[in-house]
């Protein structure tokens, strides 16, 4: 399960320069999957992404990716936020842990695992890539290069 948050994180780095679109090919199963999870999404953009098909889009007023399998189930997805959407616990931890941070991104993962959340913060002039899980507990703190 670890590897497939990986994978999830890993491709939404690298997605927006490496995969090219696909050209009117989505899978039949994957269209219908997508469209009974997300209905009304919007600016739906579908590319292939190693073992998944990805589909970036807008929903409910934000940029989302969700990732399907090749059985066209969705296998994962991620969301931007705003510091004020998430749980109170992560907010708390987030506050108490990092006093003063400036919050640079913000992403919901959801996936077999659960819901986590990944935040890039600049703390103390070094910046920082943190995941907690929806209770703030930190299950990763990794310093960034700048």
């Amino acid at each position: 399960m670890k590897k497939i948050l990986l994978v999830l994180l890993l491709l939404v780095i690298i997605s927006q320069t490496t995969f090219a679109h696909l050209n009117n090919k989505v899978d039949d199963h994957a269209q219908q999957a997508f469209k009974n999870e997300f209905a009304g999404a919007a600016n739906v953009i579908w590319a292939e992404a190693g073992d998944f098909l990805k589909v970036s889009f807008t929903w409910a007023g934000h940029q989302a990716v969700a990732y399907f399998n090749s059985d066209a189930e969705l296998a994962g997805c991620i969301r931007g936020l705003f510091f004020n959407q998430l749980p109170l616990a992560v907010m708390r931890s987030v506050d108490s842990n990092f006093k003063n941070a400036v919050i640079v991104e913000i992403m919901e993962i959801t996936n077999a695992e659960g819901v986590s959340y990944r935040l890039v913060t600049e703390y103390k002039n070094k910046n920082y890539k943190i995941r907690l899980n929806s209770f703030g507990d930190i299950l990763e703190n990794q310093k960034l290069k700048k």
